[in-house]
């Protein structure tokens, strides 16, 4: 097999285990949702994170179609059944929402280098056309990030009138 062919295999798995984290992301997000609402600037935020990793799995649905491929099914079996462990870890606990916020902080910061290192990889694929689509979902993932973590602050301070009241 060739530099470029296993190089490509490699991007290819990366595709699958990006889309299965999304997948990941949506069924996590969906299931902390409802337990979200007394918090209104999150719960909304959450919303449109939820949205935003629908669009960014359709588009490596797109990008592993162009390449004449699919996602996993049993990486999106898995990661679903994940998803739904991990929306409720934190359920019930006095400090869920600081918890899932904490939880959401690390798995931005994961995302972001899972599509960094998908970056790096379609270029010693040879897949520099699909670089665009990927930087897009990670300029979303960052923007999702950074409004975390500029935003701990007043989260804290909302969960604690949430506490008290």
């Amino acid at each position: 097999m060739s530099d470029s062919n296993a190089a490509m295999d490699v991007y290819l798995t990366g595709l699958r285990n990006q889309h299965a984290v999304e997948t990941q992301a949506i069924g996590t997000i969906q299931n902390e949702l409802g337990r979200m609402e007394p918090y209104p600037e999150l719960h909304a935020k959450m919303q449109e994170d939820k949205q935003r990793s629908e669009t960014q799995a359709a588009r490596l649905d797109e990008l592993l179609a162009k390449h004449g491929t699919g996602k996993s099914m049993v990486k999106e079996v898995v990661t679903g059944t994940v998803a739904t462990v991990a929306g409720f870890v934190h359920a019930g606990s006095s400090d869920e929402v600081l918890k899932n916020v904490l939880a959401a902080v690390g798995y931005k910061a994961y995302e972001i280098g899972s599509y960094k290192v998908l970056l790096t990889l379609a270029d010693a694929a040879g897949a520099s056309g699909d670089k665009a689509v990927l930087e897009q979902s990670m300029k979303e993932e960052q923007e999702m990030g950074d409004w975390l973590g500029s935003h701990l602050p007043s989260l804290v301070h909302a969960f604690l009138r949430q506490k008290t009241s």
